[in-house]
């Protein structure tokens, strides 16, 4: 038998089968220009070992839509990547792989507002640093160094184009000259609510002058952040030159410098200088660094 025709009614089904012989039994179907196998509509459902769809387009992905259903989903754009939507896969723009972009507050308080698209941020707040102390006139001592503020970082998720509060910390002022004052304390920077949490980090405090024990401010700490900071205690009083604390992200605390010379000022949330000893007149303690707000998304 060379060749056998099935014609007739589109229902029923039809058995081939080989001679129990040894060797090789081949069925050969027709060329690939005619049509092997069809069901209703010209397409083979799910269930008959098909997919269910007549065409295709280059790039085009099969996919499940439903119970024993396919559909298909076009090439996405240049750069997007296969995901998952939760229900069914989609094509959307690759994860960043970081932050991108800082915005960094240097002092006051105001609004950051998220640029559109933008869902996580990472914020670091730091206090100011606390004033150095003062010295009196023709005294062997020097006033203590200012304490660093404390620092707290932490990633937030966010709504696109929507206002969030910040302030800076501001600097501690160092004691006046020719009067023992101690310093003042850096102030509080802080951001937020972000969904009802608010990261925060005080001031580091001032700093004794040189008639009370000379100590160096003690430093701040940080709140609510992932991770959290404490500032540094600045450089007791002495018969030398003290130095106030250094800040969390390395804002050099203040100088005490040579003879008859008031303290430097701390950086960006570090400690002020400890004033001078040997001074005809006292001089004044350096002021703490101010604080700081980065925001980066």
């Amino acid at each position: 038998m060379s060749s056998v025709v099935i014609s007739g009614d589109t229902s029923g089904s039809v058995t081939l089968q080989a001679p129990a012989v040894a060797g090789t039994t081949t069925l050969t179907l027709p060329a690939t220009s005619g049509t092997v196998i069809t069901g209703p509509g010209g397409v083979v459902a799910v269930t008959a070992g098909g997919t269910g769809l007549s065409s295709a387009t280059t790039g085009d992905l099969i996919v499940g839509s439903g119970t024993n259903t396919f559909t298909k989903l076009a090439i996405g754009s240049n750069n997007q990547v296969l995901t998952s939507n939760g229900t069914t896969a989609t094509w959307a723009a690759a994860a960043a792989g970081g932050f991108s972009n800082m915005t960094v507050y240097t002092s006051g308080s105001g609004t950051f507002t998220t640029p559109s698209s933008t869902t996580k941020i990472k914020v670091t707040v730091i206090g100011g640093g606390g004033g150095a102390g003062a010295s009196f006139n023709n005294v062997s001592y020097t006033g203590g160094g200012g304490g660093s503020g404390g620092a707290a970082t932490k990633i937030f998720t966010v709504s696109a184009s929507t206002g969030y509060s910040y302030a800076v910390g501001s600097p501690g002022p160092g004691g006046p000259g020719n009067s023992n004052a101690d310093g003042g304390s850096g102030g509080t920077s802080s951001f937020g609510p972000v969904g009802g949490t608010t990261i925060s980090a005080t001031g580091g405090s001032g700093a004794n002058g040189q008639n009370g024990p000379n100590m160096g401010g003690p430093g701040g700490s940080g709140s609510n952040g992932d991770i959290n900071y404490s500032g540094a205690r600045g450089f007791m009083g002495g018969t030398g030159y003290n130095f106030g604390a250094d800040s969390i992200i390395g804002g050099s605390g203040g100088a005490g410098n040579g003879p008859n010379s008031s303290g430097s000022p701390g950086q960006y949330g570090g400690g002020g200088g400890g004033s001078s000893n040997q001074a005809s007149s006292g001089r004044g303690g350096g002021a703490g660094g101010g604080g700081l707000v980065i925001v980066e998304y």
